[in-house]
């Protein structure tokens, strides 16, 4: 058992048994684990352990596991183990004094981040579902106000006991204490404040990011006392569950002009494609059939050519997949993710305020309450789709609801709904599923080419796969403008509808960081996170998420938040920067007079346009696309300088007007020299002797940095991505370092082809080796390396061709538009 999914899975049923009070079982599962060759597994699985021997009282056991995990290296371990040795010595010296039955338990004292999260250990995979079914409240109305909840908690024999949950009540914001642990519920009133490093802070030592080994931040919050935790969430490093309204609450009318326009050129531009992706097929395969027409003339024909024409079938085809888009998600996600349905009772043991959201909204406004499905993954994903509200379907993964608070789900819940009167739901719905068909296919293909031993099989495989990756990158992009655009429209909605911005903001940010933790758990792009992405409320943020609890919060979204030329260079991604997202949010709690979870820029900074230097820079970013519209331009006045020709009788110029080829050149010429202009900028010289970078992290958080500093970087780490065939193209490339992953963008002399073509010279074959990679660092809405150089440990090296590419390009599209000028002029028949 080698599988990163295998042994999380086996890990999580260890986390299972504890928490139901199975210590036996979860003893013999988590032994199995301990002895796996993963250290960050192994590590788990002996924490873990400690923690089911002191609950089955076994303490010479657990004594001796702690000593060994305190010969560790790494600082939050030893902390860790010290404070558990002395637990187990104050537990072992005095009696039980709690026994079986109901007993309540004292509230944490002066603690306010202790009274915002859970203090289990085991909280943040798996939090203890409580029993909300006495909660009664409108659907906008906040849980945070209910008092005197009871709920069943397993002690440590095992059996299940009544415990009081008491709430706070006095902020504007009522912070539940839900206490899951055994040894919590086992222990006397006065041990609930004998807390080790783990407890009581909602940042365990068996925090996501420490579990997987990546980041030392939350490992190093493992090991910190309630006051400095309570201190670096006063300083803004961490959440401080700042307040909300009691119920929803209007912010006004919003223009809706330009969702209504992208609504439409995104269906205008989506249909266009696809019929010219069609069209081309077509007359390919129509061109090869009529080769093999000439050759077997009795034996094969050619297609008829009225069979080319594909617009009304198209329409038709459409419009029946948009009608039939719930059913066909239905099956596609029993056939793909084994969906189980998700009931409303079921719901309310996460989210009590979801479920009753969820309600409200319907009857306000005589909807049918959808269906719910939910996806058995640890991945942390919410959805939904549909043509119309009496059909809609939610899609809820266990990930999220074990990994979101409950006023998180309430929010994130709200974003979903807040989709379901706009015209771009059936839109991207329809879209969404033929994307899904796609990159199943690609990554199906994938999988079945690696296990095949001939190479014929392979290279066939191989093949489809990427031209099945491809058209679906290509027939992705018309649905991303309105994909980013419909966020801010839904966000803010969904504060509308629940009164809590922060929340929202807590839920999206989690959100993010959940996805990119499962990237680094699986250590590639889940291929289900990559196909939902328009569909989801965020994506995963691998900059950012190791870094949360190092910076303040206001740092670490500087760049979304500062940057004038962000939005511009977040053009061809599914979503904005989540930042300027969280900024808006902000500014909602802000007109609300709430206390705000992540303190606002200066409003000088927030309302910063783009200055003259701005706008120089932003031309030198992006010379090749100014340099085609410039070239557009041209064509244009051209043209118009033929139709005056014609109009003068003027035959030496009349010849421009309606030359295609005239256009054409222009385009490619101006295309071409735009990326000849910015060539040397992009790719200084570097140099392989060059100290390992330092600075990584620091410029993720600058908002001066842009793309076109072209940072020379040097960083040692592991390179991962998907397995084989799933990354000839070098699509899903990532270096695993010390704080975090980086997206590699890896090209040789002819591009993501020439990946494939040279197969000894693909950095797809050496991942899973340590190396040091050379590049070129670009901080954009998402920052990644431009790779020079990779050298290995063996001292094997692997050249990049980025800047050669880049010049072979520009020889192409002019040699192409010159070409195109010399056919149209009539000196080529």
């Amino acid at each position: 058992m080698s599988s990163a999914t295998e042994l999380d899975g086996m890990f999580q049923a260890g986390i299972a048994a504890y928490q139901q009070g199975d210590y036996a079982q979860a003893v013999v599962l988590l032994s199995k684990l301990s002895r796996c060759e993963r250290s960050a597994y192994r590590m788990q699985a002996n924490m873990g352990l400690v923690r089911a021997y002191m609950a089955q009282q076994k303490w010479q056991e657990a004594e001796a596991l702690c000593q060994t995990i305190g010969t560790s290296a790494k600082p939050a371990l030893k902390q860790w183990s010290q404070t558990t040795l002395e637990k187990i010595e104050q537990r072992r010296a005095r009696p039980k004094r709690l026994k079986s039955g109901f007993s309540p338990l004292a509230a944490p004292r002066n603690s306010s981040a202790q009274a915002a999260k859970p203090s289990s250990g085991f909280s943040p995979l798996d939090p203890a579902p409580s029993d909300h079914s006495d909660q009664a409240q409108s659907s906008l109305q906040p849980v945070a106000h209910q008092s005197d909840v009871v709920s069943r908690m397993p002690n440590s024999s095992g059996a299940f006991v009544t415990v009081a949950k008491s709430t706070v009540a006095k902020s504007k914001t009522s912070r539940r204490r839900v206490l899951s642990s055994p040894e919590e519920v086992a222990d006397s009133p006065d041990s609930a404040t004998e807390k080790g490093p783990d407890e009581g802070t909602g940042l365990s030592m068996f925090h996501y990011a420490y579990l997987n080994g990546e980041t030392d931040a939350a490992a190093l919050r493992g090991g910190e006392t309630d006051e400095k935790t309570a201190s670096k969430a006063a300083a803004g490093y961490l959440w401080t569950y700042a307040g909300r309204l009691q119920k929803g609450r209007s912010l006004g009318k919003m223009k809706r002009g330009k969702l209504w326009f992208a609504q439409g050129s995104s269906a205008i531009a989506f249909y266009l494609l696809l019929r010219s992706l069609i069209h081309s097929s077509l007359s390919l395969l129509n061109g090869y059939l009529h080769f093999l027409d000439n050759l077997f003339p009795f034996w094969v024909r050619s297609l008829p050519s009225s069979f080319s024409d594909v617009t009304w079938p198209l329409l038709f085809g459409l419009g029946l997949l948009t009608l039939a888009a719930p059913w066909l998600w239905d099956a596609w996600l029993l056939l793909t993710a084994d969906r189980k349905p998700l009931s409303a009772s079921q719901l309310r043991a996460h989210s009590a305020e979801a479920a009753a959201l969820i309600h409200g909204y319907c009857r306000q406004r005589r909807f049918s309450f959808p269906t719910l499905w939910t996806l058995k993954t640890d991945i942390p994903l919410i959805f939904s789709y549909g043509w119309r509200p009496k059909n809609a379907r939610l899609v809820i993964s266990q990930g999220l609801l074990s990994q979101l608070k409950e006023d998180e789900i309430a929010a994130v819940v709200a974003y979903e709904l807040s989709h379901w009167k706009g015209w771009h739901w059936p839109l991207l719905s329809a879209q969404g599923l033929i994307l899904q068909v796609l990159l199943e296919g690609y990554w199906q293909l994938s999988v079945w080419g690696n296990r095949q031993p001939s190479k014929l099989l392979k290279y066939t495989a191989g093949g489809l796969a990427m031209v099945s990756y491809a058209v679906f990158w290509l027939l992705g992009i018309p649905s991303r403008w309105l994909s980013r655009l419909r966020t801010y429209y839904s966000d803010r909605m969904a504060a509308e509808l629940t009164g809590n911005p922060n929340g929202l903001t807590r839920g999206l940010t989690n959100l993010a960081f959940g996805l990119a933790v499962s990237v680094e758990q699986r250590t590639y792009t889940p291929p289900i996170v990559e196909s939902l992405m328009p569909l989801l409320p965020a994506v995963p943020d691998l900059a950012r998420q190791p870094l949360f609890g190092h910076l303040p919060l206001s740092q670490l979204f500087a760049w979304d938040s500062g940057q004038p030329l962000r939005l511009w260079l977040s053009c061809a991604e599914t979503h904005p920067p989540l930042g300027d997202r969280l900024r808006v949010l902000m500014a909602y709690a802000k007109h609300w007079r709430l206390d705000l979870e992540i303190p606002l820029l200066p409003a000088s900074r927030q309302k910063q346009k783009m200055t003259q230097q701005d706008r120089q820079v932003l031309l030198q970013q992006g010379t090749p696309f100014f340099g085609l519209a410039f070239g557009l331009l041209i064509g244009l006045g051209l043209w118009g300088t033929g139709l005056v020709a014609i109009w003068l009788q003027w035959p030496a110029l009349d010849w421009m007007y309606q030359d295609m080829g005239l256009l054409q050149c222009c385009c490619l010429l101006g295309t071409s020299v735009g990326i000849l202009l910015r060539i040397n900028r992009f790719f200084p010289d570097l140099d392989i002797a060059m100290p390992a970078s330092q600075s990584v992290s620091d410029w993720v958080s600058r908002p001066d940095i842009l793309p076109a500093d072209s940072l020379p970087a040097k960083l040692p780490g592991v390179l991962v991505g998907r397995p084989g065939i799933a990354n000839w193209l070098g699509q899903d490339l990532l270096l695993k370092t010390s704080f975090g992953l980086v997206k590699l963008h890896y090209f040789s002399l002819l591009g993501p082809l020439g990946n494939v073509l040279s197969r000894e010279q693909t950095p797809a074959l050496v991942q899973g080796k340590s190396m040091q990679v050379l590049g070129w660092f670009r901080r954009g809405s998402r920052p990644w390396l431009d790779v020079d150089r990779l050298r290995l440990d063996n001292g094997t090296l692997l050249q990049a061709a980025h800047p050669f590419y880049s010049l072979l390009l520009a020889a192409v599209t002019s040699f192409w538009g010159l070409w195109a000028l010399v056919q149209s002029s009539g000196y080529v028949e």
